[in-house]
């Protein structure tokens, strides 16, 4: 009898350790507080996104590193102003936005502001060599490559006319509407679809990528000299004839200054602009306009100089992917320069007559 009683009691131990016994709701697993290795720190970038207006309702995107993005969409407001944020870990990032089915581009390696336009996505296609939106999907970018990129511009833009600081950094300034970098942007792009050496905003995109930044357009209201007194320089030209009549060809752009005249008129009371910038002449009545090139074709030339006055005429041909047609511009210079008359036309049957509106002295 007192065998079984210490075998029950030897069963009763064994049977409360293995339940736990009647503290066991006290011994319960202690909760594992969540491991901070994993805990995603997400830091603030921010900025502008203009073209000619603020690009309200664009999306920003973002590539980062490990192809990452933004953690929540990212939209343009009315003020141009948009903010979005990045993991921490994932810096550098490259920025696109698109808007009327153009893109702009930037660059960021850190937390801060940035700016996204035309300007921007020129510095990237200058400092990458590559046209910006083949850059946003793979392409590499240094700082250093940035700030030359942005020096670069910013003295072409002052060279062409443009009304900003020589010492801006386009990336980063503060950039609101009708501010001074908002204005060139409005300037540059208006400039850019009036000129006759570049198709387009891509066109000119091309030329920068490859470093031809000498090749963005003048502002256009800096292409101005005294239209009453044009000095047409002859030495830019070939003699083929003496005599009474003066003749010339082949003559070089220098032959004229660059120079803008808006005081024409057609026949029908239309006015006209005739601006000469580099070696490019363009006459135009606001619906047509006529271009012709000066480099030294043999047809470039002055066919009449005499002390009553001059004729210069440039006639050349633009081609392009559609047509080979002849272009031809000429200009009746009265004796002191003055602009007397243009006429002009090519090879599809389109004419421009202007003749001054200046009183003649």
């Amino acid at each position: 009898m007192n065998k079984i009683c210490k075998f029950g009691g030897l069963l009763s131990i064994i049977l409360l350790v293995a339940c736990g016994g009647e503290n066991s709701n006290s011994t319960s697993e202690e909760k594992i507080a969540p491991s901070s290795q994993n805990e995603v720190i997400y830091k603030v970038i921010a900025g502008t996104a203009f073209s000619t207006s603020a690009l309200n309702h664009a999306n920003v995107t973002a590539i980062c590193k490990d192809g990452a993005g933004f953690k929540n969409p990212v939209v343009v407001n009315a003020q141009g102003q948009w903010q979005g944020e990045i993991d921490a870990s994932k810096f550098p990032c490259r920025l696109a936005v698109k808007a009327n089915d153009q893109s702009y581009h930037s660059y960021i390696d850190q937390e801060g502001r940035v700016n996204i336009n035309p300007l921007t996505d020129m510095i990237v296609a200058y400092a990458s060599n590559q046209i910006p939106v083949m850059w946003y999907q793979s392409g590499i970018m240094t700082t250093e490559k940035l700030k030359s990129a942005n020096f670069a511009l910013v003295a072409e833009l002052i060279k062409k006319g443009y009304g900003i600081d020589n010492n801006v950094d386009l990336l980063n300034a503060d950039v609101k509407e009708n501010n001074h970098i908002h204005n060139a942007i409005q300037e540059l792009l208006e400039a850019l679809q009036s000129n006759q050496n570049i198709k387009d905003y891509d066109a000119m995109l091309m030329l920068i990528k490859d470093g031809n930044l000498s090749q963005l357009p003048m502002k256009s209201d800096q292409i101005l000299v005294n239209p009453l007194n044009i000095n047409i320089d002859t030495t830019a030209c070939q003699q083929y004839d003496s005599g009474i009549i003066e003749r010339y060809n082949y003559c070089t752009s220098n032959v004229l200054p660059d120079f803008k005249e808006d005081q024409l008129i057609t026949p029908f009371g239309e006015k006209c602009n005739l601006t000469k910038v580099g070696d490019m002449l363009t006459v135009s009545n606001g619906k047509l306009a006529i271009s012709a090139f000066i480099n030294k074709d043999e047809n470039d030339g002055i066919p009449s100089k005499t002390s009553i006055g001059t004729l210069f005429v440039a006639s050349n041909p633009v081609s392009s992917a559609q047509e080979d047609v002849l272009y031809n511009i000429g200009i009746s210079f009265l004796a002191d320069g003055q602009i007397n008359g243009i006429s002009a036309g090519n090879g599809k049957g389109e004419a421009l007559v202007c003749a001054t509106t200046r009183s003649r002295t």
